[in-house]
């Protein structure tokens, strides 16, 4: 086998460009849906501005859109009281929000330290995509970091929201916190995959030995004519 690939030059070429290649999607960890809020209406001047940018992981989103009313998925054991609707219909998954950026923040009233998400909801209802992020390390009253309500644009299935804005409501914070506020959510597109180097260095070199390679000679015999006879 190593001589039959010695004497081959272009086939040792291609291979490595075929397994350097896959480094390119071995290399790709799986990418879930990333979403990003910005408040347009609102009863609180503080929240105008805010923005809110949180990625689900992969696969869960999909799920949800294919699931019917009150199917939700969370991210761990509810250590809390008992649990309230709709953690009780929850499914446990390894994580629900994988990532979260925000540029306010929402803690006990009178505490402004940023939250620590520890855990996230998110499902389906009669009303939209739903999402609810905890904190649960504070009192059961002061626990919710963000609670939104995402709706399709009229006449739109909710699968609508992976390609395009929707509307969405938006509350922060536990024991009354912040009510009542607006905002629109944008799916944030995947950066494209770009080839790792090996990959590409590989592919040239195949492109180069092809070129090298020595082409046969081939013999054309002569054509006999009449007047030649």
């Amino acid at each position: 086998m190593s001589q039959f690939l010695f004497t081959r030059p272009g086939l040792v070429a291609l291979s490595t460009a075929v397994i350097s290649s896959m480094g390119v999607l071995i290399g790709t960890p799986a990418n879930g849906a990333t979403f990003k809020g910005m408040i347009y209406e609102t009863y609180f001047p503080h929240l105008e501005g805010f923005e809110i940018e949180y990625t689900l992981a992969d696969g869960i989103f999909d799920t949800i859109l294919a699931s019917a009313p009150n199917t939700f998925f969370i991210d761990g054991d509810y250590l809390g009281p008992a649990p309230s609707l709709p953690m009780s219909l929850a499914t446990v998954v390894p994580e629900v929000v994988t990532d979260l950026k925000t540029n306010f923040k929402v803690g006990i009233e009178g505490d402004r330290t940023q939250p620590v998400l520890q855990l996230s909801l998110f499902g389906i209802t009669e009303e939209g995509l739903f999402l609810q992020l905890l904190d649960v390390n504070q009192p059961p009253i002061y626990q919710n970091i963000f609670k939104s309500t995402i709706q399709a644009p009229e006449g739109l299935p909710l699968s609508a929201c992976k390609t395009q804005a929707c509307d969405a409501s938006a509350d922060f914070g536990g024991k009354g916190g912040f009510y009542g506020s607006r905002m629109i959510v944008t799916p944030v597109p995947e950066p494209e995959s770009v080839p790792e180097p090996s990959a590409a260095v590989a592919l040239s070199v195949v492109g180069v030995l092809f070129l090298k390679r020595p082409r046969k000679a081939v013999t054309i015999p002569a054509v006999v004519t009449a007047d030649s006879k």
